[in-house]
Order: structure tokens, then sequence, then C-alpha cells
């Protein structure tokens, strides 16, 4: 059965608005997710907007939406704006992992999750390469071509594939679904949407979830090296306040130097198997293919607990076949999920022309890879233009809630401290032994349910992350002691 919902909206632009009506088709619909079978099934509609916003008579594109109503058909709760990371993710396809643990939340609020423009299926910055095999090899010629090659076959204009564009996109919606205030729950990369979207339309927003924070002044990229040393620092100094693993890897944090040492002076040839193909991939095992490698398995509390093995292992037999299998098959798990040249109109325009070479990077595992990898392509991909107050801090008095993974490679606790100083009511937890993206699981999803529900920071029921903990460490290939 389809709905169709009119409204007023407001088309954004830098110089003026214009008030026009839309209209919405909403059908059932069944959502799925890239490399999985798991289904789910919500609603789905599509919102066309302005690729150019100052152009009233230009292009449009359409973005997809997912709209799972509240279970509860009475009640008038105020909805949930899900913002996905990245940047690339489409929030529509995340459903299937999120219905799960939003089930409570979902009884008495509709959830709407829209892919943002430039991601989903519908994205017209979609490229297909001509090899599309995952490669852990960094070669910046490749890097460069790849992207000209890209920019010659997509069919948006980079330039409008901002967050503050983006953000408009999501204000036309709620008009369009004729909706008063949101709450709005961002992860990673979505956080600095969610944020944005905050700036610009603050009286619209009752509440804000923030999962693996972004700050406003972070350039996405420029502290990947130090957070990634810092992690693998405390993930083994972990290791060694554990009995078990400090038992097995006495030497992990030395045998990490070795690797590092020999992975600079003289890296190994090796073959692996592609984990989609199952072809033979040679790879030369330097620095950049170790610090990716890391970086990859760095990310959750599932694969860190795989760390202190795979470093002495790759030691002890003076390969690093199964390490850097391991890490292929991290990465297959996100294959498909992310639009990397909507990325690429993210960062090229709000965060590369800010940042500089770090020579202090030179000495990290990453090194300064992450910024060569950017000169690359944002040298190449065109820039659309930000703010002049995008990456500054703003005080807002809505109530937040603000989350972190104590062992996050990518947005660590220290940037939640940062942004708790731009709201003056707000909750600031971090669970234990965790990694990237922490608000799922069953405690901290109950904690959210019960922020959003009562919008307010205050006395919120914590106990349960006391008795949360990092994944127990591998201690050979069968896992940890039983």
């Amino acid at each position: 059965m389809k709905r169709l919902l009119t409204s007023g909206l407001i088309l954004f632009a830098a110089v003026c608005q214009a008030e026009s009506a839309t209209e919405l088709e909403i059908e059932k619909c069944v959502l799925s997710m890239p490399g999985s079978t798991i289904t789910a099934v919500a609603e789905c509609g599509w919102l066309t907007v302005l690729e150019n916003p100052k152009d009233l008579g230009g292009k449009t594109i359409r973005l997809h939406f997912a709209l799972a109503r509240a279970l509860n058909p009475k009640s008038d709760s105020t909805p949930i704006f899900f913002f996905a990371g990245g940047p690339g993710q489409a929030a529509s396809e995340l459903w299937v992992q999120l219905e799960g643990p939003l089930y409570k939340l979902q009884k008495n609020h509709d959830i709407i999750l829209m892919d943002q423009r430039g991601t989903g299926a519908a994205s017209t910055l979609k490229c297909e390469l001509d090899d599309q095999s995952i490669d852990l090899r960094v070669d910046y010629g490749k890097i460069a071509a790849q992207t000209r090659e890209c920019l010659t076959k997509v069919e948006g204009d980079p330039r409008f594939y901002t967050t503050t564009i983006a953000m408009a996109d999501y204000e036309q919606l709620r008009l369009a679904l004729g909706y008063e205030k949101i709450n709005l729950m961002g992860v990673s990369y979505g956080t600095r949407a969610a944020m944005e979207y905050l700036r610009r339309y603050p009286d619209q927003v009752r509440s804000i979830v923030l999962d693996s924070i972004v700050p406003p002044e972070l350039l996405l990229g420029s502290e990947h090296s130090i957070n990634l040393d810092q992690t693998m620092e405390n993930i083994l100094t972990d290791c060694l306040n554990d009995n078990s693993c400090a038992k097995y890897f006495p030497a992990v944090k030395t045998q990490l130097q070795q690797l590092i040492t020999k992975a600079r002076a003289k890296p190994q040839i090796l073959v692996v198997d592609d984990p989609l193909t199952g072809d033979p991939i040679e790879l030369e095992a330097n620095i950049e293919l170790l610090a990716l490698a890391l970086r990859m398995l760095s990310y959750n509390s599932q694969t860190q607990a795989m760390l202190p093995f795979l470093i002495a292992d790759t030691v002890n037999t003076g390969s690093h076949k199964r390490l850097v299998s391991q890490a292929l098959i991290a990465a297959s798990g996100m294959e498909g999920m992310l639009n990397h040249w909507m990325e690429l109109s993210v960062i090229c325009a709000e965060d590369y022309p800010l940042m500089q070479p770090r020579p202090q990077d030179a000495t990290t595992i990453l090194g300064e890879v992450m910024y060569k990898v950017l000169l690359a392509q944002c040298e190449i991909w065109p820039r659309g233009v930000v703010p002049d107050d995008f990456h500054k801090p703003f005080k807002s008095d809505v109530s937040a809630l603000l989350l972190s993974g104590e062992f996050d490679p990518v947005t660590p606790p220290r940037y939640a401290d940062q942004v708790a100083k731009q709201f003056s009511r707000h909750s600031n937890l971090v669970v234990k032994g965790q990694g990237h993206s922490v608000a799922f699981s069953k405690c901290t999803s109950d904690i959210v349910t019960e922020f959003i529900t009562k919008a307010d920071p205050k006395n919120l029921d914590t106990s349960c992350l006391e008795q949360q903990d990092r994944s127990p460490f591998f201690i050979n290939i069968m896992g940890p002691t039983p």
C-alpha cells in the first residue's frame, strides 16, 4: 500500500529560500545490506531535491529513505533521524543491523534513515572500477589514475555533495513528513552530519545522540596515525595486564616493534587469497601494508582480541600471511558499504584544503599514508564550497548523549571530551574495552532508549556499563582460553 504525503518544504540556497510543495510516495519495502542475506521490512520513499541548491531550475536528484514507523500506532513521540558513518554509508541499508538494537525505541518513535546524497543504490556518484579486488597495497599512481577514471564516470557534480548541503535535504524531508521536532542519532562521520544539522536548524532538534564522535574542529584523516599508535599501545598494555594474554605473549610490544623495523627495512613478498574471490594476491609486506592491516583489525573489540596472537605469530613464523589474511577478511566485510566518491566529495571540500603535512607522523606505524592518499585524490577531485563556520565549535542547550569506545582507533574518547564543552546539558560515557561504534550493544542501546525517552542526560541508569568489557584475547588460532 502506498501513502502520499504532501506538505510545505524549503529548498536550501545560500542566498535565498524558495517555498514550494513536495509529494512523497511511500510504500512497503524489504531492505538488505551489501554482503548480507538478512533482510528487514520497513516503508521506503524518495525525496527529490536540487543537485545544486542555488540553481532552482536545474538538475534534480532522488534520495532514498526508509521509514520504520512506531510500533505503537497511538504514539505521538518525536521521531528519530539516523545519520550514517563513513562518509559514504547508505543509512537505509543499515536498518538490517539496527532493527534489533533500536526495537525498544521503535515502540514509540518513528525512525527515519535517509541515504545521504551520494550514497545508496541511486547515487549519482557511483563508479564501477575495472579492478574491483580488495587491496591493502598503497600505490599512489594507481590511486590517482582511478580517481581520474571515476571523475569521468560519475553522473553527479561532486561539488554539491558536502555535509551542509546534505543537511538541507534532511530538513526538507522533515518538513515533507510533517514532523515538528526530531531527535538526532549519528555514528562516526554521522556525528559530524548530526551536529551540522543542529547548527543550521537548532529549533527543530529535541535531543541528540553522538556515537564515536567527530568534533567540528577535526579534519577527517588528519589524526589517524597518532590515534592508531595510541590504540595499539592501549590494546597491548591491556594484554600485558591480563594474566592469560601476558602468559602467552609477554614480549608482544617488542615483537610489534620488530615487525615495524623489518617492514621498513626488508619487506617480504607474500601470497594471500582474496576472501571474496579466492584468487591469489601477491603483496609486498611493507610498512604501509602492516599499518593498514593493524588499523583494519583495531576497529572493533572482536578483531582487537586477535592482535597480540597475530603479532606474535607473524614474528614466530616469519610470515605476515595470517595477519594480512585476517585484515582482508575484515576489509571484505565492509566491501560495498561505502561510496568512496561521496567520501571524497566530503573530505576534499571540508578537510583537505586545511590539512598540512605532519612530519611528526613519520615515526608512527601509519606514517603519512593518509595525507599522501588524500593528496593523490583531492588534487583531482572537484571541491565544493564550505561555510566559514563549518569547523567552528558552537554552543547548544539541546540535551546530548555522547558515547565513545575506550580503544577506538578513529574517534577516541578525547574527541567526546572536546565536544562535551559545546553542550550545556550532556552525559559523556566511555564504554570499556570497545572500539569504534558502541551504541548498539544491549547495554548501550538501553541507555540510548532511556535518554531519548526522557530527553534528559541526568540520572541515566548506566550501571550495565560496569559489566561491559573487551572481548577475551586469543591465545592461539582456536581463540581465547576456555
